[in-house]
């Protein structure tokens, strides 16, 4: 497929989402919209006088020094919620048995895009491969959608490698406002936990881990050359080998456990999607996720 082609099938596909995503997003899946952070998204509505019970870290002290009583703030949550899109499009992703993670990782973030604008909400983008190749700050409204989804369309990755850290010090840096970070990626990256940790202190983070069925198992196809898509290393191997296949399934198992170990390490839920099911599907769970959380 020639890369008009595909940017073509994308726009045709991201419409479908548009769509599908309306019945998503306001359905019975995400729920009331509520603030998914503990005293953040807040808005200050009143002062009230204490009263026993009440929580001694809402008292405002300097009003009620002025007022001579005891005085506690109430608050009432901000409608609006701020959500960032990282977007790992490194070499891995490009590999797919059917429909490449790359590709899934884009509908996944088309409809992410459109569910939070139907839901009020700001939107950011940063897509990254070996370094951050795209940061678009967060921001409401309609324009906004189609600036995010011009650049899901219209970016084409410079780099091969991953450094998922490399987003996440930046989001660091640069957003001040609390917020939610959705990180799409296959997570083939073993340097990203510590800095994601740091993220996680000052945001609300989620992994959506892309996968595809035929990276777990090789077939037995006799030799055949291997290449890392991220650094283009080949190694020709033997896929009749009964202990080679098992040799690598228990690596690329060993892996999966310490990427969900390191998930769950910084204390970051996990949701996968894999490119052997529609969109849709690990969408749902997502949000079933955030409705129990309360987001």
């Amino acid at each position: 497929m020639s890369d008009a082609t595909e940017r073509a099938d994308l726009i045709r596909q991201i419409r479908r989402i548009e769509l599908k995503t309306a019945t998503l997003a306001d359905g019975s899946c995400l729920g009331q919209r509520r603030s998914p952070f503990r005293g953040s998204g807040m808005a200050l509505a009143n002062l009230r006088e204490y009263l026993p019970g009440d929580d001694a870290r809402a008292i405002d002290w300097k009003a009620s020094a002025r007022m001579d009583r005891l005085v506690v703030r109430e608050f009432e949550e901000e409608r609006s919620q701020t959500y960032y899109l990282v977007l790992d499009r490194s070499g891995s992703a490009t590999f797919g048995s059917e429909t490449s993670k790359d590709r899934r990782t884009l509908e996944v973030a088309a409809s992410l895009i459109f569910a939070a604008h139907r839901q009020n909400g700001r939107v950011g983008l940063c897509i990254v491969t070996d370094h951050v190749e795209v940061f678009l700050p967060a921001r409401p409204g309609k324009s906004q959608v189609i600036r995010l989804v011009q650049a899901l369309v219209s970016h084409r990755p410079e780099g091969s490698g991953t450094d998922l850290a490399a987003a996440f010090r930046l989001l660091c840096t640069r957003v001040r406002r609390k917020s939610s970070v959705i990180v799409i990626s296959d997570f083939d990256d073993p340097g990203f936990a510590r800095d994601l940790s740091l993220l996680r202190r000052r945001h609300e983070a989620t992994a959506v881990r892309v996968t595809d069925p035929a990276e777990d198992a090789l077939p037995d196809v006799g030799q055949v050359f291997l290449e890392d898509p991220e650094t283009g290393e080949q190694v020709l191997v033997d896929t009749s080998d009964p202990a080679f296949r098992k040799a690598y399934a228990d690596a690329v198992a060993a892996a999966d456990r310490r990427t969900g170990g390191d998930l769950r390490s910084c204390r970051v839920p996990e949701v996968r999607v894999s490119t052997d099911e529609p969109y849709d599907r690990p969408l749902r769970r997502f949000y079933a996720h955030t409705r129990y959380r309360g987001g």
